[in-house]
């Protein structure tokens, strides 16, 4: 059997004090639904000085075992996903702003469109309308210069 210290946060180390350490990660938990500590392989074999957790009833145990290091890399896979998750999250959020803001521009698009086709029209009225004054004042003009040639003509006849 292994033979282990305690040295987690607020467990009893192989010299018997108690550790003020916390740790930001949950707690892992034997199977009893009791925090496991995590112990150090103290025996001479190639995993000696690996960390892991085991049941907190040593040495009636229910056989809970971790490896601390796998334990550590599913927790920050796990935190890695959350993350992941929340930037997911975050980027939805600013895609659904982002077209409630299209949505909003193709309607701006279609309110100015329909404006300049208006004022297309309007404008082209106004423009028949300036050139219907324009030849009433060159017809104007024209029947001045006659009379004008008429009278100056009869005048110095």
């Amino acid at each position: 059997m292994f033979m282990a210290s305690q040295n987690s946060g607020g467990s009893v180390s192989a010299s018997g004090a108690r550790s003020n350490s916390r740790s930001s990660v949950p707690p892992v938990k034997c199977y009893h639904d009791d925090v496991a500590p995590i112990r150090t392989v103290r025996v001479n074999c190639p995993t000696q000085g690996r960390r892991f957790y085991g049941c907190s009833h040593y040495p009636r145990t229910c056989g809970f075992f971790k490896w601390a290091d796998e334990v550590d890399n599913v927790l920050e896979l796990q935190t890695l996903a959350i993350e992941k998750d929340t930037k997911i999250s975050e980027l939805e959020y600013e895609r659904d702003v982002l077209k409630g803001k299209v949505k909003k521009l193709k309607q701006s698009t279609t309110e100015l469109e329909s404006q300049v086709a208006e004022l297309a029209i309007e404008n082209t009225e106004k423009f028949h309308a300036m050139e219907t004054v324009k030849a009433d004042k060159k017809l104007c003009i024209m029947l001045f210069m006659s009379w004008f040639f008429f009278a100056f003509v009869i005048l110095f006849k």
